[in-house]
């Protein structure tokens, strides 16, 4: 692939609460090693898909970084995949999950030169009530947590830390029917999770056959919290206990929440209650830079 001749840059100024000049000053840098010119958008949290895509028209990118976490990377990206322009992930928000389950360096300057790069794949996406999701979204558990962090004061991982015992003792177990490809049942769970990668920010292996570019997605279900099982996900073993894990492949999936609503997140990005979600994978809608093997 040709070097970039035009850069956009797209900054979540409030990501991971970091300091953004000396990805700037790195950028610029760049522009003169590699003799490219670039742009910079700063997202402000209203209509920023929409002034994003005016850019994209406007400036004629052949390369888009974005900056930020999870939620930012996941945003921008559904409208990058309408340009079919090869884009560059540079994480600094507070887990970085899709970035980990990619391979890209956390130091900024190393995630740089991979951005840059021409070794490019072709990304699933999920479908997930209308929404685009690309790494790891859920109900339960997990959403509780992020609105337990979001209700913090304390960013980044430390945030995340400082909420979990919280989070533990207010769990709920809930009760769901699932339908998939090949099934339909009904089972009680303290987080059912939509999974296109493989690993959380915080490096736990939660689908250890999970890959981003197979065309399926899995359906992971807990059906109660239990220390063991979690232990063996956290080093990736697969020899779950069928009556507390149960991870089903499949390329369409509904979630019915049989016994009221529950917390929802995609991508990191709180999504309120739900009582019932439907998914679908878009296989291969997205072009990613990702490090050579």
């Amino acid at each position: 692939m040709p070097i970039p001749k035009k850069v956009l840059l797209i900054i979540n100024p409030i990501a991971g609460d970091t300091d953004k000049t000396r990805l700037l000053d790195l950028l610029d840098h760049y522009s003169i090693r590699m003799r490219f010119s670039f742009e910079v958008f700063r997202t402000t949290g209203t209509g920023d898909e929409a002034a994003v895509e005016q850019s994209i028209t406007e400036f004629q990118p052949n390369r888009i970084l974005v900056a930020g976490g999870d939620g930012t990377i996941t945003q921008m990206a559904n409208v990058v995949r309408k340009f079919n322009i090869p884009l560059g992930i540079l994480p600094m928000g507070s887990a970085n999950g899709l970035a980990i389950s990619l391979g890209l360096p956390s130091e900024i300057d190393e995630a740089m030169e991979v951005a840059l790069g021409d070794n490019i794949i072709q990304l699933d996406g999920m479908l997930i009530n209308d929404r685009l999701g690309l790494h790891l979204s859920d109900l339960g558990l997990n959403a509780r947590l992020i609105k337990n962090y979001e209700e913090g004061h304390v960013r980044g991982k430390w945030g995340y830390l400082s909420k979990v015992a919280q989070t533990l003792t207010e769990h709920d177990v809930f009760s769901a029917r699932i339908s998939t490809d090949t099934e339909t049942f009904e089972t009680e769970a303290t987080i059912i999770i939509l999974a296109n990668a493989n690993m959380y920010g915080t490096g736990v292996i939660i689908n250890p056959k999970g890959s981003m570019t197979d065309g399926r997605f899995e359906v992971i279900i807990a059906t109660r919290f239990d220390l063991i099982e979690l232990a063996k996900i956290v080093v990736g073993s697969t020899d779950f206990d069928p009556e507390v894990v149960r991870i089903l492949t499949t390329t369409h999936a509904k979630i019915e929440c049989l016994s009221g609503d529950a917390l929802f997140q995609i991508d990191g990005e709180l999504q309120g209650v739900v009582n019932q979600i439907n998914a679908s994978i878009l296989p291969g809608i997205l072009r990613v830079v990702i490090p050579e093997k």
